[in-house]
């Protein structure tokens, strides 16, 4: 009888190892498959990692520059120091982009990074290749700067609002003419990849250009992108006709995601000018340029951007990159904002 008991407790005994070992691994298991799925990341992730990061970008600088119209893609290559410290260089290709600025910049104009897929993959880096790099406008360094800066910033205080919203990166860039030698550094920042944006937020690619249906959109993502713009005193930006906005598509209803916003107030820069929103009145200040509703509607979104006050505030403070004089200006035209969200200021006609 106790013989009998002893193996039936030996036996007992060699199961439970055998669960706990089974666990063990299964655990072990479970936590590799997370870090592979958690760690996977992409050529912004890497470049994002300092308030500033340093830069060395190579090509046909002067090609570039003195061919505005030109759609051509040049080669090039971008080199910088990671988290860790090593060195990285990547092929890329340079071209022009945007509309007003790459015409109208003195200095250098916005450019376009692509990356090569293939080489990301080979990295182990995800295949998100495509970036808007966001440069001077103008002469002035200083002015430039802070101009440049300040944008930079609007993306940043979006991100606190918004859950889907572009992420954008501070560079010091040191531009490199590879026919010349001729370097020169500036500030610039670049914007994550549009199609980054949709695999980190669910969401799918609209293929419309304009939607005119407001039921067509989220609601809550509508007004939020409606009054942050209002926020900022930005109206060069169109709802229904997608001007600075994409279209995102997520449980079949629409996402405006805003960009560009160095025409709005709180950025002041000086190459901005004011635009004719309502029969011939320009706006320096705020409008509201969202669908016109009821103020009560607006509220559930107003009392968000309130609770959010104490961040988007420190979004600016915390910048080192800005002249304490322009971070008080850049607080009090928020603050303005939040001395009477309620009142608002409809826009008139489309939107």
């Amino acid at each position: 009888m106790i013989i009998q008991n002893k193996r039936e407790m030996i036996t007992r005994k060699k199961q439970w190892n055998n669960i706990a070992l089974f666990f063990f691994y299964f655990t072990l298991s479970s936590t590799a498959l997370g870090a592979a799925t958690t760690e996977e990341e992409t050529i912004f992730d890497v470049l994002n990692y300092a308030e500033v990061v340093k830069v060395d970008l190579s090509y046909d600088v002067r090609a570039v520059d003195e061919n505005r119209r030109d759609d051509s893609s040049y080669p090039g290559t971008l080199s910088f120091r990671d988290q860790q410290g090593s060195k990285q260089d990547w092929k890329v290709n340079i071209s022009l982009r945007g509309a007003f600025r790459r015409i109208h910049c003195d200095e250098r104009p916005p450019l376009r990074i692509d990356f090569r897929k293939e080489d990301l993959e080979e990295q182990g880096l995800l295949p998100f290749d495509d970036f808007k790099l966001v440069t001077y406008c103008m002469g002035d360094d200083i002015v430039a700067k802070e101009a440049l800066v300040r944008e930079y910033l609007a993306y940043k205080l979006y991100n606190e609002l918004s859950d889907i919203s572009f992420r954008a990166q501070l560079l010091k860039i040191n531009f490199k003419d590879i026919n010349t030698g001729e370097t020169k550094s500036q500030l610039g920042f670049i914007i994550e990849d549009t199609a980054q944006l949709r695999a980190r937020s669910n969401s799918s690619k609209s293929e419309e250009k304009r939607i005119l249906n407001k039921e067509e959109f989220d609601s809550y993502y509508l007004q939020t992108t409606a009054l942050f713009q209002y926020m900022i005193g930005n109206t060069d930006w169109g709802l229904t006709y997608s001007k600075n906005i994409k279209y995102f598509r997520k449980d079949n209803k629409v996402i405006p995601v805003p960009y560009d916003f160095d025409f709005a107030v709180i950025v002041d820069a000086p190459y901005a000018v004011p635009r004719d929103d309502n029969d011939g009145d320009y706006h320096y200040g705020r409008l509201y340029r969202g669908f016109k509703e009821e103020t009560q509607v607006l509220q559930p979104v107003i009392d968000n951007f309130i609770s959010k006050k104490e961040g988007l505030v420190n979004v600016i403070r915390n910048c080192k990159q800005l002249r304490p004089g322009s971070r008080r200006k850049m607080i009090a035209y928020l603050m303005s904002f939040f001395e009477n969200p309620q009142q608002i200021e409809f826009a008139e006609g489309m939107i």
